[in-house]
């Protein structure tokens, strides 16, 4: 076995949580899993491509406490998601991940993550030279959940997985 841990993928997956729900997270073992009723269904698929590229996929908290306005709080790797259909308009997804990481206060900005960019846009990037527009991700655009390029803070502080 080696001793690098795995990449992380270059996608991660955003939610917004309450600052009870972190506390309750991190006074339990600091990792869990995180339930929603709507479909993950693209989360799922970008977490697939992730195992078979094999790179960890990061999911960042961000909370929401005494009325300011919501900000990371902490982030951890993927290890599961299921997306179940209960019945024929219900579904459920759960999202299983590890040990929980305090984001540093000067990344702590909602926009200080940007949105994931379209494979035709880093295609150009790559072969045509052409500078990629990145759209800072807002507040109002992570319910249920939102998909960003992973930042920087998770690729430079990650640290290894046992």
């Amino acid at each position: 076995m080696e001793n690098s841990p795995m990449p992380a993928y270059p996608h991660c997956v955003v939610v917004l949580v309450t600052q009870r729900a972190i506390e309750s997270m991190l006074e339990s073992s600091g990792q869990g899993f995180y339930r929603d009723t709507h479909p993950w269904v693209v989360a799922a698929q970008l977490f697939a491509q992730a195992q078979a590229e094999q790179s960890h996929m990061p999911i960042l908290f961000a909370s929401v406490s005494d009325g300011q306005a919501a900000a990371y709080s902490h982030w951890s790797m993927i290890s599961k998601i299921d997306v179940l259909s209960l019945t024929s308009n219900r579904w459920e997804s759960r999202c299983e991940f590890g040990e929980l990481h305090a984001v540093n206060p000067i990344w702590q900005d909602i926009d200080s993550v940007m949105h994931k960019t379209s494979a035709e846009q880093i295609l150009r990037e790559q072969v045509e030279g052409i500078r990629t527009l990145r759209m800072p991700l807002q507040e109002n655009q992570i319910h249920p959940y939102a998909i960003c390029e992973t930042p920087a803070f998770v690729l430079t502080e990650r640290q290894p997985t046992a």
